[in-house]
């Protein structure tokens, strides 16, 4: 696994954004998910550095979106749910990769 892909998540993280806003309002977009935003930035950067515990930030964040998922928003359709499993299941993945990458 390539070191860039630790930085996917917050790089399509931020385009999404950074599109809703210009197609609706920054200012409807909750502020949270910028912080949000630059605690997976901070996440892949300490995974970059071969620090496994970089991927704790991502697992709070895919267990933040799970628990949303459990409010009733009014939303149609749920996608807190299916993404914070996804978010769960590949910082998950990176974390265990580093781990083994520094055992070596």
């Amino acid at each position: 696994m390539k070191k860039i892909m630790y930085f996917i998540p917050a790089i399509l993280a931020l385009l999404l954004y950074i599109v809703l806003g210009f197609m609706g309002s920054f200012s409807a977009i909750n502020p949270w998910v910028w912080f949000w935003i630059v605690i997976m930035f901070l996440s892949a950067v300490i995974m970059f550095k071969n620090k496994w515990y970089g991927c704790i930030g991502g697992l709070i964040i895919g267990n933040v979106l799970i628990y949303m998922s459990t409010q009733d928003t009014g939303q149609v359709i749920d996608v807190e749910r299916p993404l914070g499993i996804i978010l769960c299941v590949y910082y998950l993945i990176c974390g265990i990769v580093v781990y083994k990458k520094t055992k070596k």
